[in-house]
C-alpha cells in the first residue's frame, strides 16, 4: 500500500494561509494519514512554519505515525532528534535520510526502494500507485480527495 503525505498539510493544491497550521495539518493527517510539516525553532521553542514561526509544534501530534518533520534549522533538528520524532533536513541534497530510516528524495529525483518518500510539486503522478517507493508527499492528492482514501 502506497502513502500519500500532504505537504504542510496540502491535500488539494497550495494554500499558503493555511499551510503549517495545527487545524490544517490535523485536517490532512485525518484525511490520509500522511503528513509533513515544517518545523523551526524560535526563542527556545519548537512552532510550526516555513520560513516564520506560526503556532507553537503540539509535541503530541508530532509523534504520531506517518508525520515527517522537516526541521528548517539545526536547532530544531537536534530538538526533535532528541524526541525520537521522524524528521529530517536537507537543503537542495539528491536524498535525505530521515531518522526513521525513510529516503526522503528530492523533486524528480525517483529512488526504488520501499522506504523511499518522492516529492512532487508539479503533479506528475495520476495515481499512487505509480510510486515505486513507500509514498508520494505532494500538495495535491492525485485523485480528487472524494474519490480518494489516500492509500492505494
Amino acid at each position: 500500500m502506497k502513502q500519500f503525505i500532504a505537504h504542510r498539510g496540502n491535500t488539494e493544491g497550495k494554500q499558503p494561509a493555511f499551510e503549517n497550521t495545527i487545524e490544517y495539518l490535523n485536517h490532512a493527517y485525518d484525511l490520509c494519514g500522511g503528513l509533513e510539516c515544517d518545523i523551526r525553532t524560535h526563542n527556545g521553542k519548537l512552532y510550526f512554519g516555513h520560513d516564520e514561526p506560526q503556532e507553537l509544534v503540539d509535541t503530541n501530534i508530532i509523534m504520531q505515525d506517518n508525520w515527517f518533520c522537516h526541521a528548517k534549522d539545526l536547532e530544531s533538528l537536534g530538538t526533535l532528534l532528541q524526541m525520537n520524532a521522524n524528521c529530517f533536513w536537507h537543503q537542495t541534497d539528491t536524498v535525505t535520510l530521515t531518522s526513521k530510516g525513510y529516503i526522503w528524495c528530492y523533486p524528480d529525483i525517483y529512488v526504488i526502494d520501499p522506504r523511499a518518500v518522492w516529492v512532487d510539486f508539479e503533479d506528475k503522478f495520476a495515481n499512487l500507485n505509480t510510486i515505486g517507493g513507500y509514498g508520494l508527499c505532494s500538495d495535491r492528492l492525485p485523485v480528487p480527495a472524494s474519490k480518494s482514501p489516500c492509500k492505494s
